[in-house]
C-alpha cells in the first residue's frame, strides 16, 4: 500500500527526528522551531495510522500549545517576543483538532488582525507619487500578508494565510473575505510574466523576474479554486517544465505537491527514479520530509475545509 511505503519512507523518518520538547528543527538535532515543527505534524495527521504516530502528534501538539505567545500568534523561534507569518501555519496544523479551538481561534484573529505597512493609506498614496520612479511595477492598492508585522506584502506568507482562511472557513466573514479577495488579486498582480512566481517582484527595471519553485508552488495551491484561469495554466506549464531541472529534495517534493493538487502528479513513481532524490531521506530537512509525503497523499486530506473555522 502506498501509505505503508509511505510510513516507512518519510513518517519513520519524522518520527525518530522528534525532539524530546515535542517540536521538530529544520534538520534532525536541530533545535525545535515552529515552522518544521508543523509540517511535521501535517504529515503526520495526513498519514495518522499507528499508535507511534499518535504519541508523535500528542507531543508535537503540546510544543505548539506552549509556543503560543500571549496575543495569539507564534514566533519563529523560542524566545522571540513577536509573532510572524508562521502563525498561518500553526493555525493550519491545529485546524482538525476540537480540543485546540481556542488557540486556534486566538491565531486566526491575530492573523487577520494584522495588516503589512503597505495596506495602509499613506503607504500606497506615497507609492502613487512615486509610481514614475519605482524599480518594479505593483499595484499599489493591492495586500496580502507579510513575514513579519508591519512590512510589505510578499508571496510566500501571503499563500500561507490564504491557505489557511480557506481550510478554516474563514471567508465567512465579510472583513475576512474582502481580505482574501484583495490577496489573490495582488497574487496576480505579483506573477511574473511568463508564469510562475518569486518572491515579490514580477519585474523589475522592466526585465522580467524569474520565478522560482517555492513560491509558484505555493501560489498555484492557494489559487487552486481558480485552476482554469489562464494564468494559472501558464504558472503550471512552467512548473511542469522545470521538473526536471530541480536539484534538491525540498523542491522537488513541493513541485510534486503542486502537481498532485492539478491532478498532474503519479505519486506511485518511486523517488529513487528522480536524481534529485538519490539521496538518503535521512539526510533530507523536516520539511523535505514531511512535503514528499504530502505529494503522495491520495486524497489531499491536508487541504479540505474544515466547517468550524470562524472569526
Amino acid at each position: 500500500m502506498l501509505s505503508s511505503f509511505v510510513d516507512q519512507r518519510y513518517l519513520s523518518s519524522l518520527r525518530r527526528s522528534q525532539n524530546t520538547d515535542g517540536g521538530w528543527g529544520f534538520n534532525a538535532g536541530c533545535e525545535s522551531r515552529v515552522e518544521p515543527t508543523v509540517w511535521a505534524l501535517i504529515a503526520l495527521q495526513e498519514f495518522e495510522s499507528s499508535e507511534a504516530t499518535e504519541e508523535s502528534l500528542e507531543r508535537g501538539f503540546n510544543f505548539l500549545a506552549a509556543a503560543q505567545l500571549e496575543d495569539g500568534s507564534w514566533a519563529a523561534s523560542r524566545g522571540q517576543t513577536e509573532g510572524c507569518w508562521v502563525t498561518s501555519l500553526a493555525c493550519w496544523a491545529l485546524g482538525s483538532r476540537p480540543q485546540d479551538s481556542t488557540s486556534l481561534q486566538k491565531g486566526l484573529r491575530w492573523l487577520n488582525v494584522d495588516k503589512p505597512r503597505d495596506s495602509g493609506f499613506w503607504f500606497r498614496f506615497l507609492r502613487r507619487l512615486a509610481a514614475r520612479k519605482s524599480v518594479s511595477a505593483q499595484d499599489p492598492s493591492l495586500s496580502g500578508w507579510s513575514w513579519t508585522p508591519n512590512t510589505a506584502s510578499w508571496v510566500e506568507p501571503t499563500c500561507y494565510a490564504l491557505i489557511v482562511n480557506q481550510v478554516q472557513g474563514t471567508g465567512q466573514n465579510s472583513d475576512a473575505r474582502r481580505r482574501c479577495e484583495l490577496a489573490e488579486a495582488m497574487l496576480y498582480d505579483r506573477m511574473c510574466p511568463g508564469g510562475g512566481w518569486n518572491c515579490g517582484n514580477p519585474r523589475v527595471y522592466g526585465v522580467a523576474g524569474q520565478p522560482q519553485v517555492g513560491p509558484t508552488v505555493w501560489a498555484l495551491i492557494a489559487l487552486r479554486e481558480n485552476s482554469q484561469r489562464a494564468e494559472n495554466r501558464r504558472s503550471l506549464e512552467w512548473l511542469e517544465r522545470n521538473r526536471e531541472k530541480v536539484q534538491s529534495p525540498e523542491s522537488l517534493a513541493l513541485t510534486n505537491m503542486a502537481l498532485k493538487v492539478y491532478n498532474k502528479g503519479d505519486a506511485t513513481i518511486e523517488d529513487s527514479a528522480v536524481p534529485a532524490q538519490t539521496s538518503p531521506v535521512e539526510s533530507w530537512s523536516m520539511p523535505a520530509l514531511a512535503w514528499a509525503a504530502l505529494a503522495r497523499s491520495e486524497n489531499a486530506r491536508w487541504l479540505n475545509k474544515l466547517p468550524q473555522g470562524k472569526l
